[in-house]
């Protein structure tokens, strides 16, 4: 009896003692939850007006609860969800399995699209397309509304695929006819254009590398010098979700470029942010003065950037090598802490397509041959398009430096999206920038002993689920030697 004593009681204070480690909990010996989705990818396009159930598989949930989040917010609770919109656009979900031990969560999108006619968007020169015998020519049309339908291609009247995507060649010079569409239930589109093949045909997008600066024309400060910016040249943003807005973005139905130029004056004069849009959209401005390279911090550049927050801009300088007066020499950039990275893609170009109907995604598709969209956030801002409307063309290109897109979503349901070491515009608080940090688009140093242009680029192609596409925004632009 006495033995028996002994035994049990260390029994019950191990028991106790597990159990106030453990804060009272059960202890799980199973593994973390499993989410099985229909799509492996979490992927959906639903059309507009229908319903959509989601009903993940979830292995190992016992005891679980649910909780489906959109937009940071709980809109089910349930292990099966029903979503519809009354809006086209781009809808992201987050499924949290929640056990007492641990949160498992999966991510969804869900683009919604209306029943319409195919839409085929196509990057064609004015004069079609031009290149060498026996060459191949990638033609990778994007087709809205796109989903069960039929495609065509044909060559001087002779059908030669049914895929969406074509490589053209032809071992002979001479002009050829292409024909694309593309059918389904509701109707078709199609387009029309020529390819010339000659052996004279050159790289229509051979760019010479900008001169070395003559550094002739230097405009020395005078007392009426003024440290900001002194007149904006070109105001050029890539489609976004601030672009046309007219509340939070101040626009006003600004359907040319004059009309674009004064209202990113008006804009950063009052110290309120001017958007750049997604990817290589872009600002650039003068000064009434040269800015001199001293060694140190020159410029300041202040965006609307703070912490997990971060949408980095590519900066360029220029020097006003003829002494015109406009920012028609060659533009440098200037360096930063990703200068270095295999990851940074240098000459990236992102053509954005103008899009058919109101309240519709962007279509853009870059000189990778990789398609996306600027998502349609009607729910935030709901202007008729992201587009910019002084913008006749049915497409335009932007180039420049890509970096590697840092932005995630937390565990927490947040996107998050951390700051680079220096170098880049919104990108932290700080904002200042060297002159003596511009580089040749070789990669190499060039030694600027004055700048007088500055230009501004969203350098990321990214976007952030609710949160839009990332893009940088500009509130000031002036010379920090004057404040410092």
């Amino acid at each position: 009896m006495i033995m028996k004593k002994y035994i049990y009681i260390p029994l019950v204070l191990m028991l106790i003692f597990l159990s106030g480690c453990n804060g009272g909990r059960e202890l799980y010996t199973l593994p973390a939850p499993e989410i099985i989705l229909e799509d492996p990818d979490g992927i959906y396009t639903l059309k507009l007006g229908n319903t959509l159930t989601l009903a993940p598989q979830v292995r190992y949930g016992q005891d679980a609860v649910y909780a489906w989040l959109m937009d940071g917010k709980t809109v089910g609770t349930q292990s099966v969800y029903v979503f519809n919109a009354d809006q086209t656009g781009t809808y992201y979900l987050t499924f949290n399995v929640i056990r007492q031990d641990i949160t498992v969560g999966r991510n969804i999108r869900i683009d919604v699209e209306r029943n319409a006619l195919p839409a085929i968007f196509l990057a064609v020169p004015e004069n079609g397309f031009s290149i060498l015998p026996d060459s191949t020519l990638t033609l990778h049309p994007i087709v809205e509304n796109g989903q069960n339908a039929t495609f065509t291609w044909k060559v001087n009247d002779v059908e030669v695929s049914r895929d969406s995507i074509y490589l053209f060649s032809a071992p002979q010079s001479g002009l050829y006819n292409l024909f694309f569409s593309a059918m389904n239930t509701e109707g078709r589109d199609e387009i029309r254009f020529s390819i010339t093949v000659s052996a004279q045909t050159g790289d229509e997008n051979a760019q010479d590398p900008p001169e070395i600066p003559s550094g002739k024309y230097f405009r020395p400060v005078q007392d009426n010098s003024r440290a900001d910016w002194a007149v904006i040249h070109e105001y050029l943003p890539a489609p976004g979700q601030f672009i046309n807005e007219c509340v939070t973005g101040g626009f006003s139905g600004e359907k040319t470029i004059q009309e674009a130029i004064l209202y990113a004056g008006n804009r950063l004069q009052n110290n309120v942010f001017v958007s750049l849009g997604a990817f290589g959209g872009y600002i650039v401005v003068g000064f009434d003065h040269s800015i001199v390279n001293d060694g140190g911090y020159n410029l300041q550049i202040e965006g609307n950037a703070h912490d997990n927050s971060s949408e980095p801009g590519i900066v360029w300088v220029m020097q006003d090598s003829n002494g015109n007066g406009l920012p028609d020499d060659g533009w440098f950039e200037l360096k930063g802490s990703e200068d270095n990275s295999a990851r940074v893609k240098r000459h990236y170009s992102v053509t954005y397509f103008k899009p058919r109907h109101p309240g519709s995604s962007v279509h853009w598709i870059d000189n990778k041959g990789i398609t996306g969209k600027v998502d349609y956030l009607g729910a935030y801002h709901d202007q008729e398009t992201y587009y910019p409307l002084w913008i006749n063309t049915e497409y335009y290109t932007l180039t420049g430096t890509c970096l590697e897109s840092r932005n995630y979503l937390s565990e927490t349901g947040s996107w998050i999206s951390p700051s680079y070491a220096w170098g880049y515009a919104d990108n932290d608080r700080q904002g200042l920038f060297r002159i003596s940090d511009a580089i040749t688009p070789e990669g190499e140093p060039i030694n600027l002993e004055f700048i007088d242009f500055v230009k501004i680029q969203t350098g990321v192609n990214g976007k952030s689920g609710w949160l839009g596409e990332i893009s940088t925004e500009i509130t000031g632009i002036r010379d920090y030697n004057l404040v410092k």
